[in-house]
């Protein structure tokens, strides 16, 4: 299996905090980055620990984990320039870190608060450090991605033919998502759904056509609701296109797996195909799927998937999304 859904944090980051030399500082209890918005939630200790990460890796038979930042940390309340030095600090610890083990690779963290600056450091990071990707939010400080100014970093993936990895950070719903860790579990779904639509909206894949995008989290309620989106778009008021069917939506991203329950995951699998499906885990945070290769096989099973249409979501999507 190919982990597609992981997040590490180099120690070495922490470690620069803590001495003042990096745009964002350490927070007094020592396991929290201060932003412009305020501090962190506090760093969990396997975020940074590559030793027990792999052993952990091996108990569940994965083979290759993709490393990808963060989310909360990637500074998109930093200035262009602030933003540009603090992601280029967690991809170059992060790069070091790895060094020649290959079963790891990574997604860059990238400074979404100018597009061109996000454009040339997935550039960097691929042709100097061999990352795979990069992984984007699902808005930038409270604006949407298709006002962002990102058509640089679009045009970038597109010509490099890397993915991108959507995953939330800021979420819609305010104080009403404070209780009972539902910023995690409605937020990061809704707003997952919120922005593929814009962007799908916004014609960002006819211009893009190459353009492949990750969701995480199953693609939160797009398989749900993009029968409902397309008929909105045939009868509903502020649409400039019609879409036919919903597949035209739902066949312009790729999904991981992590919805917890082999049914969601089933629905995800009878919507759309294995080869737009990906494995992931959410390594190391509470929402972790922590035996992944079971969670797709008991929904495989209720899916009637064959084996090879397992092998597809296992592995084959990521070889497919992943260069060389």
């Amino acid at each position: 299996m190919i982990d597609m859904h992981a997040h590490y944090l180099s120690p070495s980051v922490l470690r620069q905090a803590s001495a003042g030399s990096v745009p964002v500082g350490l927070a007094p209890d020592g396991r929290s980055l201060r932003f412009p918005s305020g501090p962190s939630r506090p760093v969990p200790l396997p975020l940074c620990d590559l030793t027990d990460r792999l052993g952990w890796m091996d108990e569940r038979a994965i083979e290759r984990q993709i490393l990808g930042p963060w989310m909360d940390i990637t500074g998109d309340d930093l200035s262009p320039a602030a933003a540009t030095a603090w992601c280029r600090t967690m991809n170059d610890s992060c790069a070091r870190d790895i060094g020649n083990e290959p079963r790891f690779g990574a997604l860059a963290a990238l400074p979404m608060v100018d597009g061109r600056a996000a454009a040339a450091e997935l550039g960097r990071c691929v042709s100097e450090m061999g990352f795979v990707g990069g992984a984007i939010p699902t808005q930038v400080a409270g604006v949407d991605l298709d006002e962002a100014g990102l058509e640089p970093l679009w045009e970038a993936a597109s010509g490099l033919g890397m993915v991108l990895f959507m995953h939330p950070f800021r979420v819609m719903g305010g104080s009403r998502m404070r209780a009972h860790f539902l910023n995690n579990v409605c937020g990061n779904p809704f707003e997952t759904t919120l922005a593929a639509l814009r962007l799908y909206f916004d014609r960002t894949f006819d211009r893009w056509p190459d353009l492949r995008i990750l969701l995480a989290h199953g693609g939160g309620v797009l398989p749900t609701l993009a029968g409902r989106a397309a008929h909105a778009s045939r009868y509903g008021p502020g649409f400039d296109r019609a879409v036919d069917h919903p597949d035209s939506i739902l066949e312009s991203f790729y999904y991981d797996v992590i919805l917890h329950d082999p049914r969601a995951l089933t629905l995800l699998m009878n919507t759309v195909e294995p080869a737009r499906i990906a494995a992931g885990t959410d390594y190391p945070f509470p929402m972790i799927l922590d035996r992944p290769t079971d969670h797709i096989q008991e929904a495989g099973d209720l899916a009637g998937l064959t084996e090879d249409e397992l092998n597809r979501i296992l592995s084959g999507t990521a070889t497919h999304l992943l260069p060389g």
